[in-house]
């Protein structure tokens, strides 16, 4: 039987909801920790808490505070990032705190990009050449230097948000001019007035989905990816484990292990995004927490069993983690866009969704009369649907075939 613990996280959301599911169902003491009381609803995780302490989530003294003022100072066994927006601060905090963690220089650099690329720099690590700008002047002279196409992004940013694929100096004009009029994110966080121009790698792209345990894998998955046709980089389909490059699966690994030790992780669950260049795989940037877009939460469990969130916070609280596989078969998640923007007539094809066997889970969310848009952003996307298969790629075929099936009319 599991001796209860008391497990903070910090504002629980999008995939950190699994988070506390994962330390509910383990008999711990759930307290969340966050920024309006409105939350565990907003976010759907509604009964599976034991307590709320409200803090602004994106200041690390007040979250520090709101623990030490709280019934719980002293006796906190876990303070776990359930954001990644505040995944830095929840570090430093628990550090102050002398809890088991990320290392806060570590989080900081998952969590901007340009300190990430200049870790991978110093430490040899294969990504993108990069200029971090102020001002389209020198945004223009450092695209300039690298060469057209380039990609224009925020350094602290997620989702897809702010990114854009930039062919000559007037389209850079034109994306560079939106994107300073974008000062605030997720969670009223602020988007940091410093970007990145970094040269455009073509090839595939994967994930690794990997969990350290001092330095090395104790497990490590590749998770093919298909993303928006440019100039966007919306994902719109994940399979674990890959179905292509399968001689390139170590390489791609190896590149992750040595993106996380150049940042300063050396335990626990990443996120890493790579691409597979002519030359190899080259690092896309680092996430040190598990994959959200339901590949941990779902993806992982349909395909090998595990349960990534609870090893996690077995992680933050020094105890036994089990990552064996329990089976081994594949799954894919393939999310709906919109082909074009305008205001939604009929939705067809969903009637298929109730009879294919392989459907795992579906959620469609566009509806006659909704205003939709082409996908430049995860925020864009209108739906989604998990399959699972004996093979890679009968779960992504499957997937695939059944958003083929769904039909969107425009008025």
């Amino acid at each position: 039987m599991t001796t209860q613990k008391i497990v903070a996280f910090t504002e629980p959301s999008f995939y950190g909801v699994s988070f506390a599911r994962a330390a509910y169902e383990q008999g711990h003491k759930v307290v969340s920790i966050v920024s309006s009381k409105e939350n565990p609803v907003k976010y759907g995780y509604e009964g599976i808490y034991h307590d709320l302490l409200v803090a602004d989530i994106r200041n690390e003294e007040s979250i520090y505070n709101t623990i030490r003022n709280s019934e719980y100072n002293g006796k906190l066994d876990a303070l776990v990032p359930a954001t990644d927006y505040a995944s830095h601060l929840t570090a430093k905090v628990a550090e102050r705190l002398g809890l088991r963690g990320i290392p806060y220089e570590a989080a900081l650099r998952a969590r901007n990009k340009d300190l990430a690329r200049e870790a991978y720099k110093e430490h040899n690590v294969p990504g993108a050449r990069f200029k971090k700008v102020k001002t389209f002047e020198e945004a223009k002279e450092a695209a300039k230097n690298i060469g057209y196409p380039v990609v224009l992004k925020p350094t602290n940013c997620a989702s897809s948000q702010g990114v854009y694929f930039i062919n000559n100096s007037f389209e850079l004009e034109e994306a560079f001019t939106n994107l300073i009029d974008f000062k605030v994110t997720y969670m009223n966080f602020k988007v940091r007035e410093e970007y990145l121009i970094e040269e455009y790698i073509d090839g595939e792209e994967f994930s690794v989905e990997i969990f350290l345990k001092d330095k090395e894998p104790l497990f490590a998955v590749v998770t093919e990816k298909v993303t928006s046709p440019l100039p966007y980089f919306v994902e719109v389909l994940h399979t674990i484990p890959a179905s292509t490059n399968k001689d390139k699966e170590k390489e791609i690994i190896d590149t992750a292990v040595s993106a996380l030790k150049a940042i300063g992780i050396f335990d626990g669950p990443s996120h890493v995004e790579v691409k597979l260049s002519a030359s190899g795989p080259r690092i896309i940037e680092v996430n040190g927490r598990p994959g959200g877009d339901l590949i941990s939460s779902d993806l992982l469990v349909q395909a090998f069993g595990i349960d990534i969130f609870e090893a996690t916070v077995n992680y933050y609280l020094d105890t036994p983690i089990n990552l064996k596989p329990r089976w081994n078969r594949a799954a894919a998640i393939g999310y709906l866009t919109a082909e074009r923007n305008g205001i939604v007539a009929e939705v067809t094809g969903l009637e298929d969704l109730h009879h294919s066997e392989a459907i795992v889970r579906s959620h469609i969310t566009v509806q006659p009369g909704n205003q939709v848009t082409v996908a430049r952003n995860s925020d864009d996307r209108l739906g989604y649907i998990i399959t699972s298969g004996n093979t890679s790629q009968e779960a992504k075929e499957t997937a695939l075939q059944l958003l083929k099936s769904i039909k969107i009319t425009y008025k």
